[in-house]
């Protein structure tokens, strides 16, 4: 898997190499912003490297900042590809940032930039806690593993552009946008594909955008009203996933999310343990505490979890979602009876006619009763 990650990498990073090389002849294909729509500050300082910024005008209150992490041929400041993408940002009331980042020192370049950010923003016109980065092709193979580190939380937002990497797990407090160019290399475009999957069972908060009739770097190849879409829709993605609110929002749903990543990931005991803590807090939630009977139901604790399916009686949930888990759950505590009981409760064509094949059901399926809930007519 990573020698594949490897070489999807090195396509990547020629087809990047190769559409950034000849972005001297070739048009961005999106409007050119007024001139007078941003402002642009060359050669500030951070560390012992330089950025240019890129802010829009008129200023007002503190933007979000969106980087450009551009790691690939000398990553020059003056490539009109990146430029580009920086007016357009700025104009669109964003500050767009293009740092020097070194590729033998990138994890401690990228680190001095947040921080130089977190602490220097406002003085630029941006939002030191609103901190999103872009990074499309090879540089998604060099930056994705820096931006998913846990420890990078001033790093609120993440856009990957038709690239992947050799990533195992995802930030579920960092929102990532991922933008599949449909028309990419069959390679890229699988392994962008199980990178997306990943992030989706890990319960991350990802989006997808995928452009069917995009090429790689479409935004210089592809002069398309669809194009201009993406990039409207990306820079519409970084103010609302860095705001307050989103971001808010987010926090607060972590503790559950992260629960049913685990369920989703085969971790019930884990999973309980969460949820046990969140019923506590939620005594009242009923889908709350289906969720931790589930998980009960998952980590083996049958009678426990047969309790508190119990306690769900008449609390309006649906009696499939309600009805199977608890008569798996009272089956294998060794009631028969409770079961066969929350069966019945399950109008019949509700009740999956595949359940009497599951070898859960096995100790009841020659009960007449049992037989009975699948009778034709019932």
């Amino acid at each position: 898997m990573r020698r594949m990650s490897r070489s999807v990498a090195a396509l990547a990073v020629l087809l990047a190499s190769s559409a950034v090389a000849g972005a001297q002849e070739r048009q961005f294909y999106y409007p050119a912003p007024e001139p007078a729509s941003f402002t642009r500050l060359a050669d500030q300082r951070y560390g012992d490297l330089r950025m240019d910024v890129y802010r829009p005008q008129p200023g007002g209150a503190p933007a979000p900042v969106l980087i450009l992490f551009n790691t690939a041929a000398g990553a020059d400041r003056a490539q009109p590809f990146y430029q580009a993408w920086a007016e357009i940002a700025a104009s669109k009331g964003l500050v767009a940032i293009m740092p020097d980042l070194r590729m033998d020192t990138l994890a401690q370049d990228f680190d001095a930039l947040l921080a130089h950010l977190a602490a220097n923003a406002a003085s630029i016109g941006g939002d030191p806690d609103r901190i999103a980065v872009y990074a499309g092709s090879g540089n998604v193979f060099r930056g994705l593993p820096l931006f998913v580190e846990p420890r990078r939380t001033a790093l609120k937002a993440a856009v990957l552009y038709y690239g992947s990497a050799d990533v195992k797990a995802f930030r579920r407090d960092l929102p990532i946008l991922f933008v599949r160019a449909g028309l990419d290399r069959p390679p890229v475009t699988r392994a962008m594909t199980d990178l997306i999957t990943l992030a989706q069972t890990q319960n991350a908060p990802v989006s997808v955008v995928n452009y069917p009739g995009g090429h790689h770097a479409f935004e210089m190849v592809d002069d398309e009203p669809a194009t201009r879409d993406v990039i409207d829709t990306t820079l519409d993605f970084v103010a609302r996933s860095t705001s307050p609110v989103y971001q808010a929002s987010l926090r607060r749903g972590l503790p559950e999310a992260t629960a049913a990543a685990h369920v989703g990931g085969g971790d019930f005991a884990a999973a309980s343990t969460i949820y046990a803590d969140l019923v506590k807090a939620k005594p009242d939630d009923a889908r709350l505490r289906l969720s931790y009977g589930e998980a009960l139901l998952g980590a083996g604790q049958f009678a426990a979890a047969c309790s508190v399916f119990d306690q769900l009686k008449g609390r309006g949930l649906g009696p499939r979602d309600l009805g199977l888990p608890a008569a798996r759950a009272c089956l294998q505590k060794g009631d028969q009876e409770a079961a066969m009981a929350w069966l019945a409760s399950i109008p019949a064509r509700f009740l999956p006619p595949a359940i009497q094949s599951e070898p859960v059901f096995a100790p009841i399926r020659e009960r007449a009763d049992f037989k009975a809930l699948f009778a034709a007519g019932r």
